[in-house]
């Protein structure tokens, strides 16, 4: 990884970070996530990618983290409101892992009690 891309690494994770302390972050909006997946992403990433038994990321965290990377990589201007939008649609699409309340927030409200539950899962923070 070139230093500026580590450099882009560390400070979106730092903010993604910041944003996650502060607790007054809205909600992830998977609508938006999908769209910008789509304009940089699935010209080369397949489902094929995000369904591989050998994939790198196995927690929302995981996946928000592979997401950061990709960005910093490929010099992305995507800011971690836009992280969190395409790790949201990435684990609704693919992943199903449990989704933290504080990010899917808006989603879980919006639901019955039982498809608030069965969308969190078991590990989601509550």
């Amino acid at each position: 990884m070139h230093r500026s891309a580590a450099l882009n690494f560390a400070v979106t994770v730092a903010a993604m970070a910041a944003l996650g302390l502060a607790g007054g972050a809205a909600a992830a909006d998977a609508e938006r996530g999908k769209a910008l997946y789509e304009t940089r992403c699935a010209g080369c990433h397949n489902a094929s990618v995000h369904q591989s038994t050998s994939r790198k990321a196995d927690s929302f965290a995981g996946i928000r983290q592979q997401v950061a990377r990709w960005s910093a990589q490929q010099g992305t201007s995507w800011d971690p409101g836009d992280v969190e939008n395409i790790t949201v649609y990435l684990n609704d699409l693919y992943y199903k892992l449990p989704c933290p309340t504080e990010v899917c927030s808006a989603k879980l409200s919006s639901l019955t009690p039982r498809q608030a539950s069965g969308l969190a899962g078991p590990g989601a923070a509550r």
